[in-house]
């Protein structure tokens, strides 16, 4: 993984202010001509110290926000060059990271090899059914989502996400039977549902779902259940 063309613009910049403000070497330039923990924690006091001193000093917290970038950079690199020989724990961390990221494709790439190599495993699946639904391929979405609830018929929030792939491929049918059902499972998962999805968005799937499927009833009861909960939310406008 090459590091992106923005920090090299962004090098090239602090290297012209730091000249037009000193003419010693600093931490920075120490740091980025011999990358490594050591250099970059000495360029990291160096300028959290100078940002503790002044919390407006902004020379400080952009060359701050300039190490993050690079070192982090540095460690995605780390990763991809052995990916192979990672545990799968960390396969699977280093995936998310990606996609956390928005580096879908890559993200992809790495949850793809843990469901060849575990393909009974339900969250690669739905990490990577995430990393298709941000990406706009919803096709594949659908598929890596169902597959995750092949894999684990409880998992909860794999049902929430596969519905909301499938309320914006139009199939307002279909989300709402999978929603449902993913309802029937709360709380039945290993998964802590309340730490996996906010509920609240939860419910207001739910709502959207019974509008546009015509289920007036059961729309108006949801509907007054969120005014009680949330009568200031603006998706009740």
């Amino acid at each position: 993984m090459k590091k992106i063309i923005l920090c090299v613009m962004l090098i090239c910049t602090t290297f012209a202010m730091l000249h037009a403000q000193h003419s010693e070497s600093n931490p920075f330039q120490d740091y980025y001509a011999d990358p490594n923990i050591s250099s970059f924690e000495n360029a990291f006091k160096h300028y959290s110290a100078q940002l503790a001193e002044n919390e407006d000093d902004d020379s400080a917290r952009l060359m701050l926000s300039y190490l993050y970038v690079i070192e982090l950079e540095r460690m995605l690199e780390q990763f991809e060059s052995r990916v192979d020989s990672l545990a799968s724990k960390f396969q699977f961390q280093y995936a998310n990271l990606l996609l956390e990221l928005r580096k879908f494709d890559e993200a992809i790439e790495i949850y793809e090899i843990l469901n060849t190599n575990y393909p009974n495993w339900s969250c690669p699946w739905r990490h990577k059914g995430e990393a298709y639904f941000k990406s706009d391929d919803l096709v594949q979405a659908e598929t890596a989502l169902q597959k995750s609830i092949e894999a684990r018929i409880e998992h909860y929030d794999a049902y929430v996400m596969l519905a909301e792939v499938q309320e914006a491929m139009g199939k307002n049918d279909i989300a709402l039977a999978t929603l449902e059902t993913g309802l029937s499972y709360k709380g039945k998962d290993i998964e802590d549902p309340d730490e996996e999805v906010v509920d609240l968005d939860v419910q207001f799937l739910y709502l959207r779902l019974l509008k546009a499927n015509d289920k007036q009833n059961e729309y108006e009861q949801q509907k007054e259940k969120l005014q009680k909960a949330a009568p200031d939310d603006e998706r009740l406008r």
